[in-house]
């Protein structure tokens, strides 16, 4: 029994003294613990921080590339329209050079050779054809400055065409090349023939050449001034592309290559010439 009294006194004083040191932790967190969790704490922040940076060395190239993927879309679009403003700015550079280029060889020959001394109006270019079926080209020169309906139209190398419809400030020039343009037109031994256009960038059909003319590739061809479309003698035409004799035909198919680039055309010149009443 006194055995039994003394078991349970050995326990009262083991709780009392686990109660006491559980206030006593907890007092001294407040004071001088705190300091010392606080200080196991950081040193082991410490420690890891290292490792945290690697992970993050890791993980970061990671986040970059998603960041770039999400604006490469954007950076994309935006090189694209980069690339096409410079080549729209080098087209127009290339055009504008084109155009100075024949703007300075039409000033130089103010005095066409093949003109005659026929009187001339300067014109530019404001409109290119619609069609393969309608070649005509619109000038901003009209009436006003004295541009007429079937006056030839020229550049410092030959033929362009004639003036079909005239405005007080425009008129409308159909090209040489058209299907409904014919040409009177003569080579250097004195031959005449016709030539009808045939659509852009094809070269000229003559026609009414005879099989016993005697003409050759790269032979010049000239306007004859023979013709109902009242062009003056003596104006290029082109030159002579090929010739094929056909068995059993009187005639010769001969196509002729124009002298003038009627694809870059920025300036003309209008000759005041009229056929004679």
């Amino acid at each position: 029994m006194a055995a039994s009294r003394r078991n349970t006194s050995q326990r009262l004083t083991l709780v009392i003294l686990i109660l006491a040191s559980i206030t006593v932790v907890t007092v001294a967190y407040k004071g001088e613990a705190r300091q010392v969790i606080s200080s196991v704490r950081n040193g082991a922040g410490d420690a890891v921080a290292p490792v945290q940076r690697g992970i993050a060395a890791v993980l970061h190239p990671i986040g970059n590339l998603f960041a770039g993927m999400a604006g490469y879309g954007g950076a994309l679009s935006e090189n694209q329209r980069l690339q096409i403003e410079v080549g729209r700015l080098r087209r127009q550079l290339i055009e504008a050079q084109q155009a100075q280029e024949q703007l300075d060889q039409l000033r130089l020959e103010q005095n066409l050779p093949f003109a005659g001394g026929i009187p001339e109006v300067l014109a530019e270019v404001i409109s290119s054809p619609s069609s393969n079926f309608d070649l005509t080209i619109e000038i901003d020169r009209g009436t006003s400055n004295g541009v007429g309906v079937g006056m030839p139209v020229v550049s410092g190398v030959g033929l362009v065409g004639s003036v079909i419809s005239a405005g007080e400030d425009t008129a409308v020039v159909q090209l040489l090349t058209d299907p409904r343009s014919l040409v009177g037109v003569r080579f250097g031994n004195g031959i005449v023939a016709v030539a009808q256009g045939q659509g852009e960038g094809d070269p000229l059909q003559l026609q009414y050449v005879s099989e016993a003319s005697v003409t050759y590739p790269g032979a010049p061809v000239v306007t004859s001034g023979l013709d109902i479309a009242a062009y003056p003698s003596g104006i290029p035409v082109g030159t002579v592309a090929s010739v094929r004799h056909t068995g059993g035909s009187l005639t010769s198919q001969v196509l002729v290559t124009p002298l003038v680039n009627l694809s870059i055309l920025q300036y003309v010149a209008v000759l005041q010439w009229l056929p004679p009443a």
